[in-house]
């Protein structure tokens, strides 16, 4: 699954939380992704100038962290696990 499609998916199941009611969860959820959208564009920057100064094997480093994180984010959501849970792997890269 691209990220593009990653969080696209991310952002229809909050509208299917905040569309329930659970406008709390659904704001958990939504900032937990915002950081992981932020975090995409940074990694994007980085590893652009990165390859712009020979630094490919830092860059393929901080992907794959990236990579695992949302393998997390993924998991976790497939499980059902609320926001707090969510927002916790984005911010840390590990559940609480």
């Amino acid at each position: 699954m691209s990220t593009a499609t990653a969080f696209r998916t991310y952002l229809d199941a909050v509208h299917a939380v905040l569309n329930g009611g659970d406008a709390l969860d659904a704001e958990r959820v939504a900032k937990a992704i915002s950081v992981l959208v932020r975090a995409e564009r940074d990694v994007a920057e980085f590893m652009s100038e990165a390859r712009s100064a020979g630094e490919h094997d830092e860059s393929e480093a901080i992907r794959a962290e990236l990579q695992r994180r949302l393998a997390l984010l993924a998991d976790a959501d497939r499980a059902g696990s609320g926001g707090e849970v969510l927002a916790a792997i984005a911010a840390t890269g590990s559940a609480p």
